[in-house]
């Protein structure tokens, strides 16, 4: 009895390994995705995220369709991080973009393909709005498959010209996670108002200072999207005499 028990347990456990094995082979297999929760103050500009891919072949190019939100994003650029013969990117919509590479493109000088693993594609920049959101905000960063469109909008391109799209590519949606300021904390310690922040501003306009993009939120005193003011030092100054 105990030896049919103990066999029945062995070929349950094999039967799960090969379920389990495969499931996440065919998961991974060919993959794009995007960075996600990628920290971001208010106002913050070239905030990038990376474009990945996953692949178990060679890859000679790609699209990728993305959608986010452009009340508090905007993007500002698209930068390539491996080289391609042909890369760009379109702006559909304020709220849309589609890249584009191939690894060698007629009349150029051929690149062979990226190996088969993992790797960095692009670096996509947004800027962050300065408005107050009220709260820390996670915005997403998503693919989308347009259904308006006669292609594929999300593909890997293979070596021989042929192409991997969803439901064989799997796709990854990011985010940009969005820290809510402690506003009138000018110099970052951790303590709104005080003489120090004062002075840290007053450096800062005359130019002695600078600012991280942390310090550069936080100095919104009077949360009215425009970062670094001097309606913003005033209001502090009024703030900390009035205490």
């Amino acid at each position: 009895m105990f030896r049919c028990r103990w066999f029945q347990t062995i070929l349950l456990l094999g039967f799960l390994s090969l379920f389990v094995a495969g499931s996440v082979t065919e998961a991974q297999d060919h993959s794009l995705s995007v960075s996600q929760g990628v920290l971001a103050n208010p106002g913050e500009e070239l905030v990038c995220l990376y474009l990945v891919v996953s692949s178990v072949d060679s890859v000679a190019g790609f699209e990728a369709l993305l959608e986010y939100n452009p009340e508090l994003l905007t993007l500002t650029g698209v930068t390539a991080t491996r080289r391609f013969q042909l890369f760009g990117y379109h702006l559909f919509s304020p709220d849309r973009v589609n890249i584009v590479a191939r690894r060698h493109a007629a009349d150029s000088v051929y690149l062979g393909p990226l190996a088969p693993g993992l790797d960095t594609l692009a670096c996509i920049y947004v800027s962050v709005s300065s408005q107050d959101l009220l709260l820390d905000v996670e915005t997403p960063v998503e693919f989308l498959e347009d259904a308006g469109t006669p292609d594929p909008d999300n593909i890997l391109v293979a070596p021989d010209s042929s192409f991997i799209g969803v439901p064989d590519l799997g796709l990854t949606h990011g985010s940009v996670f969005i820290r809510y300021p402690l506003y009138g904390d000018v110099n970052d310690d951790g303590i709104p108002h005080t003489i120090a922040d004062a002075v840290f501003f007053l450096n800062f306009l005359a130019g002695r200072q600078t600012f991280t993009p942390r310090q550069r939120a936080n100095s919104d005193v009077t949360r009215d999207g425009v970062q670094a003011s001097m309606a913003d030092i005033i209001r502090l100054v009024a703030i900390i005499t009035e205490d």
